[in-house]
């Protein structure tokens, strides 16, 4: 019979358990019989887990298989050699240099077509030093199939073609290193979120793809909140998120509505980059406020859902409901006792669920204390 993992942790919650598995680097929630199950089997005289997790599988495959796989599973992703060599190459006419804060970056890219990809949401950064000497260096180009990305100290980071967006973060994560003048940090966690702040609270913003996200965001922010970051929001063993340099993505159907908040918007020219058929338009948040670079702790994660004709509502969540909506789509380090740290995080934070239709109904409830 197969050996299954066993969890190497449970954190309980309220009627709940987020069970950890490293084999998978997964989360499992658990409740009811489950949860007695998965906490009895942490003691090491416990029989018959092997079984029981056959018959779980069976009648709960998409469930519990992807958690408890063989302790011998493993895929080492195959290295690409000769990665580095073009390092020296990448120069000329697609070498650009940004300014973060105090610290510069060359970034050189093989195509005009990787330099869209990349560079969009940071074209507010682009300084003219061709004279820099002290500056670190990102190359970026294609190999079999592959786009990679290569640092000075040629270090390699790299996704398949299709994949380019998992990249697309890990560039957008050595740039919030360089703002804040950090060494590689062993990050926490990070989330596919908003940011925003006021009265020295912080909400994380969430939601679906579509459902308002940055929109939102630039309506707070046009109405007395300091922008934090867009889409990546990296998160510290101490529970601090960071300033993400990069501008506020806006789509077309939104900028009617957006530039009534912010007059400058009008005259920000629409980005060569599109997300799918839709046009974008970069709100550079970070230089209109004049914000440096800092570090805040999260007061509530909010959900948004836009949809129209619909009473504007706010809705506290169960951690059950939070931890189900935040968990998959956030990736927490592996790493030493950082998945405990997050799962004990995560429990006690709290979350609210809002619907709306009509922002200027829901500034009076954004500035309520929850």
């Amino acid at each position: 019979m197969s050996a299954y993992s066993k969890p190497d942790f449970i954190t309980s919650g309220d009627e709940f358990s987020l069970a950890y598995f490293s084999t998978s680097s997964n989360f499992l929630l658990v409740q009811g019989d489950l949860e007695v199950f998965f906490c009895d089997a942490l003691n090491p005289n416990f029989e018959c887990y092997n079984e029981v997790i056959e018959k779980l599988i069976i009648d709960h495959p998409e469930m519990i298989q992807c958690f408890v796989g063989y302790k011998e599973a493993g895929i080492c992703p195959q290295k690409i050699t000769n990665m580095a060599s073009k390092q020296g190459l990448l120069t000329g006419q697609l070498s650009t240099a940004i300014q973060l804060s105090r610290s510069f970056v060359k970034v050189h890219f093989e195509s005009v077509s990787l330099k869209q990809i990349f560079l969009a949401p940071y074209e507010h950064l682009i300084i003219e030093r061709p004279d820099l000497k002290d500056f670190n260096i990102l190359s970026f180009y294609q190999n079999k199939g592959h786009i990679c990305m290569v640092s000075k100290s040629n270090e390699i980071a790299y996704a398949l073609e299709f994949e380019y967006h998992k990249l697309q973060a890990q560039f957008a994560n050595t740039l919030i290193e360089y703002y804040h003048n950090l060494e590689s940090n062993p990050w926490l966690c990070s989330f596919h979120a908003c940011a925003v702040q006021k009265n020295n609270k912080t909400y994380l913003i969430l939601g679906d793809s579509g459902a308002g996200k940055s929109t939102l965001t630039a309506l707070m922010c046009g109405s007395g909140y300091r922008f934090v970051g867009d889409d990546l929001i990296l998160m510290d063993s101490e529970f601090n998120i960071y300033d993400n340099p990069a501008a506020l993505s806006v789509k077309e159907n939104s900028w009617n509505i957006v530039s009534k908040y912010h007059e400058r918007f009008s005259t920000i020219n629409e980005s060569s980059r599109t997300k799918g058929k839709t046009k974008m338009k970069y709100l550079p948040l970070h230089l209109i406020q004049n914000n440096t670079p800092k570090k805040h702790k999260i007061s509530a994660l909010i959900w948004v859902n836009y949809k129209s004709n619909v009473k504007t509502q706010l809705k506290p969540l169960s951690s059950f409901d939070i931890c189900s909506k935040l968990i998959p789509d956030t990736w927490v380090n592996p790493d030493s006792n950082y998945p405990e740290l997050f799962a004990h995080w995560l429990i006690q934070t709290k979350g609210y669920q809002l619907t709306y239709s009509d922002f200027s109904s829901l500034e009076s409830i954004l500035n309520e204390d929850f």
